[in-house]
């Protein structure tokens, strides 16, 4: 039988099925944050330390609010959408490189391939691959806004949802390969797990198992239909996926598709989670807390906050845990929830923090600024 009890102080229930969920293993490893939540598991995970300090380097002010979470090229180019319909391209120290035009605003985070193109949507309907001097590589008419984050598979597939309540697989050369009805809106990303299975979650609380071939593989219910999920799925290197719903519960669930347990913070999760090497969940919530969840279902801490926090958090190497919150601030965390420091923008911070090699901190506000943070 499952066991509840209360975390005192915490406020937060633990639902727990009996069968635990594993330890996840190490992560992907990626040479830069090249897409949300840096690689195809969206385990949030960098191989870099972060910045020891709330120091600003600079911040880049665009046209409007900044709700896409920045990617870093190769070379060190910061990319990141904007509600002002235009798609920046940021040196590293700042300045602007160039800009792409769209005729709608652009909510959807870029993912970078291998080869440097960069993927994004936009609300004007349109799925764009750009190369990095900002010339168009394609575009593909997707006929309804897309609000989805791309992820970049291991063969260079790419995957995306959209307001055309499908999930798409396109080819490098923008081909369509397949597409997957949802029948419902999709603005969360979808992750990849080892074994090539997709997963994506809708905006009427359902999570999708796909296979390569763009087969179902099975449905889990996240909550109630009047209750959606907003967040993206995360895979451990076990193969159990994380996710938060708008009830308030956050899942981990088996790649059989069963759930294995369940928190209840009491307020909607629209955080994505983040997974450390030694498997620690962290993920925020609307109750204003950053929670720290073993694979087994126990508390180790919570942080609060002032605000609410719709932004994801990211894990640099030493396992501090960066994110935002709706009182504008960006937040360290060390490993035992203790805060490293904090940093003030002037608005909101939907966005998600992006680590560079160097250990700057990237991350857009809603005061229209990408703010950069480090020594």
């Amino acid at each position: 039988m499952a066991k509840t009890k209360l975390i005192i102080g915490a406020l937060i229930f633990m639902v727990c099925a009996v069968s635990g969920a594993k330890r996840a293993g190490a992560e992907l490893q990626v040479d830069q944050w090249r897409m949300f939540r840096g690689d195809v598991r969206n385990s949030g995970r960098s191989i870099y330390k972060g910045a020891d300090s709330n120091n600003t380097k600079w911040k880049f002010e665009a046209g409007s609010k900044i709700t896409s979470s920045p990617a870093i090229a190769a070379d060190g180019t910061i990319y990141v959408g904007c509600e002002d319909g235009s798609f920046y391209a940021i040196n590293p120290d700042g300045s602007k490189k160039w800009t792409f035009a769209t005729k709608g605003w652009i909510t959807s985070s870029p993912a970078i391939s291998r080869d440097g193109t960069i993927y994004f949507g936009s609300r004007d309907n349109h799925f764009y691959a750009l190369n990095s001097d900002g010339t168009v590589k394609w575009s593909f008419a997707v006929g309804y806004k897309v609000l989805s984050s791309p992820a970049v598979g291991p063969d260079g597939s790419i995957y995306f949802g959209s307001e055309a309540r499908k999930l798409h697989a396109l080819d490098i050369n923008g081909k369509e390969l397949w597409t997957f009805d949802v029948s419902a809106v999709i603005s969360a990303t979808p992750s990849i797990a080892d074994n090539g299975v997709i997963y994506i979650s809708t905006n009427k609380g359902i999570l999708y198992a796909i296979k390569p071939n763009g087969e179902k593989k099975w449905v889990a219910r996240i909550g109630r239909a009047q209750y959606p999920s907003y967040g993206s799925p995360a895979v451990g290197r076990d193969g159990v996926i994380y996710i938060g719903a708008e009830n308030g519960h956050f899942y981990a669930i088996d790649p059989n598709g069963a759930v294995i347990w369940r928190a209840v913070t009491g307020k909607a999760v629209h955080s994505s989670p983040a997974i450390a090497p030694d498997g620690t969940i962290y993920f925020g919530s609307y109750d204003m807390n950053l929670y720290a969840i073993t694979p087994d279902c126990k508390l180790k801490w919570n942080y609060k906050t002032a605000g609410f926090i719709e932004s994801s958090p990211a894990i640099d190497s030493e396992g501090t845990v960066y994110f935002g919150s709706s009182d504008g601030k960006v937040y360290a965390i060390r490993p035992d929830g203790s805060l490293k420091w904090s940093y003030q923008t002037k608005s909101w911070i939907e966005s998600s923090p992006s680590i560079g090699w160097d250990g700057t901190i990237y991350i857009g506000s809603n005061d229209k600024c990408l703010h950069a943070i480090g020594n």
